[in-house]
């Protein structure tokens, strides 16, 4: 039984054991042309034979892109520049296990950003935070809609979407806004606000905080706490318990620990808005004790190879008895997972049941989105929020000259009955969007949203 243990997006690449580790070297200025050549196309190789989403993007020759891209990466100047081709490469499989990583400490030789936090909302750039001293400048709420004096859209869909590598649209965007303001260190970010009163601003803020302490004047946004687990009661009966990560097994001991508190609650309220993934395992065992059936989980395939069928596959026009070999040539040939899915064993005599709402969102990814899975069957449990991170799955990891690691996402999992998630996100049973007003807020709208449909149910 194939259990994931990445993260979808908090990962450390640097300590991940990967193949071809003899390739790895010290950080140099600028890397040879045979190194850029063999970094290229030692990714290409592995994401020909081991990517699972090829369909996905119907519309790319990736071998097309990877000739496209020779003259591209042996024009960098430096490693970085390297480094960037190979994200923008990466960019077109669209699919937020299969990324590029730069050796470690190369990025801050090269990239900075203004002490401006930025939220997503409706494709807008909502500024939630800024330095103290900068709030009457750049006041918390307003809207970026311009950079360098071209249209904020017009300049994500130009100088920054092109680099990120994304299986669903929402979190592209997502990602953009995030990195819209970065540059390079001890440059002025130049942009163009429009105020919560309705002023346009010009502004121009330096990129110098990417190792400074800063004291921020912000909008108070819904957050992680920063602890695995967080155990609290919100009046009455309903207790809350946020997972913010499957990556730690002591997760399942510290809900263990308050499992005699939770058990005595009515309502139960689980967030897990935080939590980017981790372990599978640990997810199913949490969930275990909230079930009263046993739970189907997701079933999977992967690209499969088999060299001799391959060579069959490739003359199947000439002989009709080998057409059974031609997806192996085709690459279209995959290995599925031996049980129809992978079965979850409750805690029957030990369970917990009671009207749970789940609050999730575009952080939720990974492991975290095989919670879900697990619990798409249950009755009792309602899911309040935002469409997930839409992105799950067993990637290898590869270093590249230089330092660098890339990995590509061999594993593709489904709901039990096939229902696809990845690339789209799992939508929740009660939407509750982020939008310019509720970023303004102040509030925790998903949160209150789960609380009032608790209490009115209790």
């Amino acid at each position: 039984m194939l259990k994931k243990i990445v993260l979808a997006f908090a990962i450390s690449a640097s300590s991940i054991s990967s193949v071809y580790a003899d390739n790895v070297g010290e950080v140099s200025e600028n890397l040879s042309d045979a190194e850029k050549l063999y970094g290229l196309s030692l990714y290409w190789k592995e994401v020909s034979y081991n990517f699972a989403f090829f369909d996905q993007v119907p519309e790319l020759d990736f071998n097309a892109k990877y000739q496209e891209f020779i003259p591209r990466v042996l024009a960098t100047e430096n490693t970085y520049e390297y480094y960037r081709e190979l994200k923008r490469l990466n960019a077109f499989l669209q699919d937020g296990h299969t990324s590029i990583y730069y050796p470690k400490g190369l990025s801050a030789q090269y990239l900075d950003w203004p002490a401006v936090h930025l939220a997503e909302a409706g494709h807008q750039a909502i500024v939630t935070g800024v330095e103290k001293g900068l709030e009457l400048e750049i006041p918390p709420g307003s809207i970026i809609v311009a950079v360098n004096g071209q249209d904020l859209q017009a300049y994500l869909k130009e100088r920054v979407i092109p680099y990120i590598a994304s299986s669903t649209q929402h979190i592209l965007w997502d990602t953009a806004v995030r990195d819209a303001l970065d540059g390079k260190p001890d440059t002025m970010a130049e942009f163009t606000i429009e105020t919560p009163d309705g002023k346009m601003k010009e502004v121009q803020v330096n990129r110098d905080a990417r190792s400074r302490e800063i004291e921020y004047t912000s909008i108070k946004q819904p957050a992680s706490n920063g602890e695995l687990l967080e155990f609290k009661w919100l009046g009455g009966d309903i207790a809350y318990v946020a997972l913010n990560g499957f990556h730690d097994k002591e997760i399942v001991k510290h809900f263990q620990s308050h499992y005699g508190e939770i058990s005595k609650s009515k309502g139960l309220i689980i967030d897990l808005r935080f939590n980017g993934g981790g372990s599978t395992t640990n997810a199913g065992e949490i969930i275990s004790y909230l079930a009263n059936r046993n739970l189907p989980g997701s079933i999977w395939k992967s690209p499969k190879h088999v060299a001799a069928y391959k060579a069959l596959g490739a003359i199947a026009d000439q002989f009709e008895e080998f057409e059974e070999y031609r997806p192996y040539a085709e690459g279209t040939s995959w290995e599925f997972s031996e049980d129809s899915s992978d079965v979850l064993k409750a805690k029957l005599e030990s369970n917990h049941i009671v009207p749970t709402y789940v609050l999730i969102g575009r952080n939720t990814a990974s492991a975290a989105e095989d919670f879900l899975v697990y619990a798409d069957s249950l009755e009792h449990f309602t899911t309040v929020g935002e469409p997930t991170y839409g992105s799950t799955g067993q990637p290898i990891f590869v270093d590249l000259p230089g330092g660098g690691t890339f990995r590509v996402c061999t594993k593709r999992d489904t709901y039990p009955d096939g229902l696809e998630f990845v690339g789209y996100g799992i939508k929740p049973d009660i939407l509750v969007e982020s939008t310019l007003a509720t970023v303004r807020s102040n509030e925790d709208e998903v949160l209150d949203r789960a609380l009032r449909e608790l209490q009115a149910k209790l």
